[in-house]
């Protein structure tokens, strides 16, 4: 396992729209006549810049098709084969896979270690944060994971696998660790360095511990099917630990990437629509979940699909067409022109809100029809959403029904977590009626695993286009909602992707990966929490 580094700047401004600092070179990559060091504040924004480009870039599109948010529309072919199960090991090696450790952690471990020796602790405290964020990433996606040993350089080329269980535990101890380093209120504040929350001051320092304390809970809840005591046990100390005071994340303070409508420091899922455009259609399970709900939602997430006001009318009646997963060619003719026989294949691209004015759909230009218009630089600029106040108002309402908490109101705070996801797109308006129908209502659910499965659905939801790989782990976790069997699956009926593959330049480098049990290219044995 040996990770390069990315040493040459305009290829990292390329891919992140960002400049990053050179800090450690291995072998060749030593150039005598750049410096091997660097202050750790420039280092940390070029971990925060990898993170948003791969978590809300790739392992975003991967994630939405798994958990069939999105599927693949007429013609297009650029993520078919994922959505057919023909995932290889091939598969995110570089940019993705190799881009978090060698690019990311091993910033975020480089002000770990430099910020300790010059008791920088609040930049440690982040950068620490930060880094249990990405291993976790990681390891709901591939399992276990190399950890103890890794981002050791060339010390250890070949550092061994943990096992989840143990990665899972590992990553609680160093929020914890972090936390603490930013309690001692010793060194710089990150100030603009800092691209998630700018923090200038100590109020700035406090998202930070609500962020690693949200992530804890996360992380908890992530475990809680598979060893619910650990669960329990961590989320009660949790509160004890903070008293009457709200330790989580407060409104406002989500955890996210500011993306510019500059070229190449766009939204990392805008700029894969803009340079692959109509490669991605709404898929039918998300689609069908949230026609049934009449969620107000639907509006900005999915596109009419026709894009076309009829003949005679002076309005486009709204048409949601949504793709099945797996689908192959011959598309069925889904869609008939009014007042004509004329049937042809329409499908809903993701709403402008996400992908701007990048696309077209059989010649009709999308910003053009009534009621959209050009919102490029809008889309461009849509923060990559890691952690949102929504998801901790969901994550602390399941651990108030599973009992867990402390004077926490589980309908209160799903009602909230419902209302802001409303509210960020444009329609918390609706929120109190669309929280009183049937299939949301909070107060008609009769069992605890009824309440589950509202908060479940609720939360699927709200990752859309968003945060796909924090979607397909949620789906995998609680099998909400339930997912169909893709039309053309090349791992045969009814069975599932539950991990993607460790890549090539592991099985080829690492023969420790041989001690995991996982084949290459496997795909179907569920990662150590994914009991369902």
């Amino acid at each position: 396992m040996k990770y390069t580094r990315i040493t040459s700047l305009a290829l990292l401004g390329l891919l992140l729209g960002t400049s990053a600092c050179k800090k450690d070179f291995l072998d060749i990559n030593t150039d005598p006549n750049n410096p091997t060091t660097a202050d750790v504040n420039l280092v940390l924004p070029s971990g925060q810049a990898f993170v948003s480009f791969i978590v809300g870039g790739q392992y975003n599109v991967i994630g939405e098709i798994l958990s069939q948010q999105m599927g693949i529309p007429n013609g297009g072919n650029q993520y078919r084969t994922w959505d057919q199960y023909n995932i290889p090991t091939s598969t995110f090696d570089g940019r993705q896979f190799q881009g978090l450790y060698a690019g990311a952690l091993e910033d975020f471990q480089y002000v770990i270690t430099q910020g300790t020796a010059q008791n920088e602790f609040r930049m440690v405290g982040i950068a620490k944060i930060l880094k249990a964020h990405s291993f976790q990433v990681l390891t709901d996606l591939y399992g276990d994971i190399p950890y103890s040993e890794a981002l050791m350089g060339t010390a250890n080329l070949t550092p061994k696998y943990d096992r989840q269980q143990d990665v899972y535990a590992a990553l609680q101890l160093l929020l914890d660790d972090a936390i603490n380093d930013i309690k001692k209120q010793q060194g710089r504040f990150p100030g603009t360095a800092d691209l998630n929350y700018g923090a200038l001051n100590e109020a700035g320092m406090s998202r930070w511990i609500r962020l690693a304390n949200t992530l804890k809970l996360r992380f908890y809840i992530h475990i809680s099917t598979k060893d619910p005591a650990t669960a329990a046990a961590g989320i009660k100390a949790l509160y004890a630990a903070n008293g009457t005071t709200n330790p989580f994340m407060l409104t406002g303070e989500n955890y996210q990437y500011a993306n510019t409508s500059a070229s190449n420091s766009e939204n990392p899922f805008y700029q894969t629509n803009f340079r692959l455009q109509n490669n991605l259609a709404v898929s039918s399970t998300i689609g069908n979940l949230m026609t049934t709900l009449n969620d107000p939602r639907r509006s900005v997430f999915f596109l009419d699909a026709d894009l076309r006001i009829p003949t005679g009318q002076t309005t486009s009646p709204i048409d949601y067409l949504f793709v099945e997963p797996g689908q192959a060619a011959p598309y069925p003719n889904n869609y008939t022109f009014p007042g004509t026989t004329n049937a042809v294949v329409r499908l809903s691209y993701p709403g402008t809100f996400f992908i701007g004015s990048a696309f077209s759909n059989a010649g009709a230009l999308g910003s053009t029809y009534a009621g959209i218009t050009a919102t490029d630089a809008a889309a461009k600029a849509r923060p990559t959403l890691l952690l949102t106040y929504e998801e901790s108002l969901f994550l602390r309402a399941e651990a108030a029904v599973q009992g867990w908490t402390t004077n926490e109101d589980a309908k209160a705070l799903y009602d909230a977590a419902v209302t802001a996801s409303l509210t960020r797109y444009g329609v918390g308006a609706s929120a109190a009626t669309y929280l009183a129908s049937t299939g949301v209502n909070f107060a008609n659910s009769a069992s605890n695993a009824d309440k589950l499965a509202l908060i479940a659905n609720q939360k699927y939801i709200s990752f859309f286009a968003t945060n796909g790989a924090e979607a397909w782990t949620e789906n995998r976790r609680t099998d909400i909602p339930t997912i169909k069997s893709p039309l053309t699956n090349v791992l045969g009926p009814n069975v599932f992707v539950k991990r993607l593959p460790y890549v090539d330049s592991e099985i080829l480098r690492n023969p420790k990966v041989a001690d995991t049990g996982i084949t290459p290219g496997n795909l179907t044995t569920p990662v150590w929490w994914d009991v369902k």
